[in-house]
């Protein structure tokens, strides 16, 4: 991944206003805190600190998107939408890894839904999705364990951003990999270990597979 002095300048303002922000809540947060802890004091607020982080980091990669959202599209290399990507993927980054060690698998979805990306209900994440703010998981979709979703690559000299979306009650197996714009129809299966090409549109109900993915069986006539 390219980068330059703006990169690091950006990035390093936003990480240090999150461990600032953390830093004064811990301060505020530490002498009640002390009092029912007693001699696990310590743990509690690393803990609690590693929590905090995670929380205000994604509120203020929150407030970043609203106000500079990440949109779908091929970019030149110095194009502003990749300098963006990269603040808010690295920053994003340390904000996850804190509070992952609070979010086992069965609340993956709520995990992602915090860092932006859109959650329907009874949704199975078992899998790594790389860019949640744009990522869409519809009602009762389920990602198989170990499958990643990215919804950005690079390609030469240009950047590519694409919204993933998947389906109402479509399944995605076991190890596949879903890149850019790529969109799965509701009730569509995608066997384990297949990879979706950028830009992949899978239709309702049908079934692909392999490496790049294709379709192998059609929708069944009442579900196309």
């Amino acid at each position: 991944m390219k980068t330059d002095a703006k990169d690091f300048l950006f990035t390093t303002l936003l990480i240090t206003f999150n461990v600032l922000v953390t830093l004064a809540l811990l301060i505020a947060l530490k002498a009640p805190g002390a009092q029912w802890a007693g001699d696990l004091a310590p743990i509690v607020l690393f803990l609690s600190g590693m929590a905090i982080f995670g929380l205000v980091t994604a509120a203020t990669l929150a407030a970043l998107m609203r106000a500079l959202p990440l949109k779908d599209g091929q970019y030149d290399a110095p194009h502003a939408q990749f300098t963006l990507w990269k603040v808010q993927h690295v920053v994003a980054e340390l904000g996850k890894a804190a509070l992952s060690v609070f979010f086992p698998v069965f609340a993956r979805p709520a995990f992602y839904a915090l860092f932006g990306a859109s959650v329907g209900k009874q949704v199975a994440v078992a899998g790594k999705i790389l860019d949640p703010r744009l990522t869409i998981l519809e009602d009762g979709c389920v990602l198989g364990e170990g499958c990643i979703v990215t919804s950005h690559t690079m390609w030469g000299e240009h950047f590519i951003l694409g919204t993933v979306r998947v389906g109402a009650r479509a399944t995605v197996g076991v190890g596949c990999i879903l890149m850019p714009g790529v969109t799965i129809g509701a009730g569509a299966v995608v066997l384990p270990g297949s990879v979706l090409k950028a830009g992949t549109l899978i239709g309702k109900g049908e079934t692909w597979g392999g490496v790049p993915a294709v379709r192998i069986k059609s929708a069944a006539p009442h579900q196309a």
